[in-house]
């Protein structure tokens, strides 16, 4: 617990956009809770695979399956979550009344980048430590779902999984 703890105090040294800081982490050390997770992504990508779009893809579907749910193997995993920021220029173009995919653009949501900034380092810190780390984004497709299991309300948003372990 005391290396989990450091690894995230590491993270939130990260730099961030006008320095909002603007994520979440959540330890998921329970196997149970881990084995849910893994069932939500499973569940779907099987929605996603009887698409009728997807009827000449199952080679992928099931590809993607096996990168999108080893996170459940590892003894911990960290969600990670967004939170929504907005600068004084973003309260300016939406004064303008520019779009949000417009906004999006102009900006490259800068929340993302800074969520980005800490995985990087929270995995490096899972290095330095002994551990290793992967910064997973596949699993997001079931997020709606891994949320709820986690407890996650809005305004905050799942936006990666990273599982940490000692490499074999």
């Amino acid at each position: 617990r005391a290396d989990v703890q450091r690894m995230v105090a590491l993270a939130t040294r990260a730099a961030s956009a006008g320095n909002a800081q603007s994520w979440r982490f959540v330890a998921v050390e329970d196997g149970a809770t881990r084995r849910r997770m893994k069932a939500a992504v499973e569940e779907k990508l099987d929605e996603i695979g009887a698409w009728p779009e997807a009827a000449d893809l199952q080679a992928e579907v099931r590809a993607v399956r096996g990168y999108a749910t080893f996170f459940a193997e590892a003894p911990l995993v960290i969600a990670v979550c967004a939170l929504p920021y907005e600068s004084r220029i973003d309260r300016l173009l939406t004064a303008r009344g520019v779009p949000p995919d417009e906004r999006d653009r102009l900006r490259q949501r800068p929340e993302i980048q800074s969520v980005g900034a800490a995985v990087q380092l929270l995995i490096t810190a899972a290095h330095a430590l002994g551990y290793g780390g992967c910064w997973m984004s596949a699993p997001v497709i079931a997020c709606e779902a891994i949320e709820c299991i986690l407890g996650v309300e809005p305004p905050a948003r799942l936006v990666a999984l990273v599982p940490i372990g000692r490499p074999a």
